[in-house]
């Protein structure tokens, strides 16, 4: 019943509810527009943001050694031994891995040349979770991968010549020579364009874009890679792998299949604590600390690093934080007030127009009243009338934005309509109709119909 009232009542003031849709329509353009700006800019940060929200330091590792101990001057091959040597620390890292990743006769024919390439790359965990690149195909690195005989990788290529599925094989120009080679399984095709965390290619920037390298320079970097002895020429491609997976593929052919699977140098992977393929700390890593640490732990820290490793940059998570919503932020501050000050326009002026035209039913509503209808009743077919608009205006909105965006109109504008717009605006609806509607209310708050309609007369 109340539906049907509220219909009418769009039909009886075409005018009047034409004008309230335009507000609204303006209104929610607005909204929309204010927020595509911050995602544009605030959606590359998002899937990072946890990593760099936290007290600790961001560091572009090139190399990192032991100071003391039975390991002293030897390289630092895990984030757990890193962290042994730091006070209150976790340590997320990726690994530079002694092993070559391709066909088993270009392995052979690789080792035969002496020309070797190690082009395999590791994952902590934390790394594998808190960052996911765009994929062309297939799917990211698992976490907490201990289980199998075989690697699982995503690879980063220059060409179309690895599949979803298809197998290479490891070896390595260590000592350890393989009599069989390690199988490493494609699950993940990386996106030419997408940005992953590597080795920072990205030059005079100082936010959360140094955590970052973009794979279409790397790709372009590929193409320059060569070997080319007589007429052979090779452009190897780079396979990412889980630092976990690789530790427990290794253990499994060191322990399980050691006499078969190993030449006379067996003794050789004893003494490297059952480790075929050597790695070592490089690239992006971060060292994370508790949020209430001491100020003393993060200076001894920043003292640490720089005593252990050899860097390219070292800077506290903090200072990328700030920059990175300075960033965010700038042009659009200058944007927020006006943008405020024109919703709060805009949204007065729709509630001028529909408490004008509730005042204008008055009469009509007391006649409601009085054939037995309640003011609760009346109230709510107002409402309805009103929410009828703001779904019109929100709907035709946002037909005119996709059509304007299919037609081309908008391609290079940022405008989008996701679930960030589309809640802005229905946040900004609920204020409308709670405006509204104390609005009216108060029109009639201790007055009788029949005064009501005496005032009208």
């Amino acid at each position: 019943m109340a539906w049907k009232y509220a219909i009418r009542e769009c039909r009886m003031h075409v005018v009047m509810s034409f004008l309230c849709m335009v507000q609204a329509i303006f209104l929610f353009a607005i909204v929309i527009g204010l927020l595509s700006i911050f995602m544009a800019r605030y959606s590359g940060y998002q899937p990072v943001q946890k990593l760099v929200e936290q007290p600790g330091f961001l560091c572009n590792l090139d190399m990192s050694i032991h100071l003391e101990g039975d390991a002293e001057g030897r390289p630092v091959q895990s984030s757990e031994a890193y962290e042994e040597m730091l006070k209150d620390a976790d340590v997320y890292g990726q690994y530079a891995v002694s092993a070559f990743a391709g066909e088993t006769q270009e392995i052979a024919m690789r080792r035969e040349e002496g020309s070797f390439y190690s082009n395999v790359r590791a994952y902590d965990d934390e790394w594998i979770q808190g960052f996911v690149p765009k994929l062309q195909s297939g799917s990211w690195l698992k976490q907490d991968n201990t289980e199998g005989s075989r690697l699982e990788a995503v690879v980063l290529q220059s060409s179309d010549r690895y599949q979803i599925g298809d197998v290479a094989y490891l070896d390595t120009n260590s000592e350890t020579l393989l009599k069989t080679k390690i199988p490493v399984k494609i699950v993940g095709i990386i996106d030419v364009n997408s940005d992953i965390i590597y080795q920072s290619n990205r030059s005079g920037v100082m936010d959360y874009h140094m955590l970052f390298s973009n794979m279409a320079g790397e790709t372009e970097e590929l193409d320059k890679i060569s070997y080319i002895e007589s007429v052979n020429h090779f452009n190897p491609e780079t396979f990412f792998v889980s630092k976990r997976n690789l530790d427990s593929v290794q253990e499994q052919y060191v322990d399980r299949e050691a006499e078969e699977n190993l030449s006379e140098n067996y003794e050789n992977v004893l003494k490297t604590e059952k480790e075929i393929f050597r790695t070592e700390l490089n690239g992006i890593v971060i060292i994370a600390m508790d949020r209430d640490c001491s100020r003393e732990a993060i200076a001894y820290n920043r003292n640490r690093i720089a005593q252990i490793s050899q860097f390219h940059f070292l800077h506290d998570l903090d200072y990328i934080k700030k920059n990175t919503w300075h960033n965010i932020m700038a042009n659009i501050s200058d944007l927020i007030p006006v943008g405020v000050g024109m919703i709060l326009f805009t949204m007065i002026s729709f509630v001028t127009l529909s408490t004008l035209m509730y005042q204008k039913n008055m009469r009509k509503y007391s006649v409601y009243f009085m054939c037995g209808l309640t003011w609760g009743d009346i109230f709510r077919i107002h409402i309805l009338y009103i929410l009828l608009i703001v779904f019109a205006a929100l709907a035709l909105g946002t037909a005119l934005i996709f059509s304007a965006r299919y037609l081309g109109f908008w391609r290079e504008v940022a405008v989008q309509v996701d679930a960030v717009q589309m809640g802005g605006c229905l946040m900004v609806m609920l204020l409308l109709l709670l405006s509204a509607s104390l609005a009216c209310l108060s029109l009639v708050k201790g007055r009788s119909a029949k005064a009501i309609l005496q005032e009208v007369e």
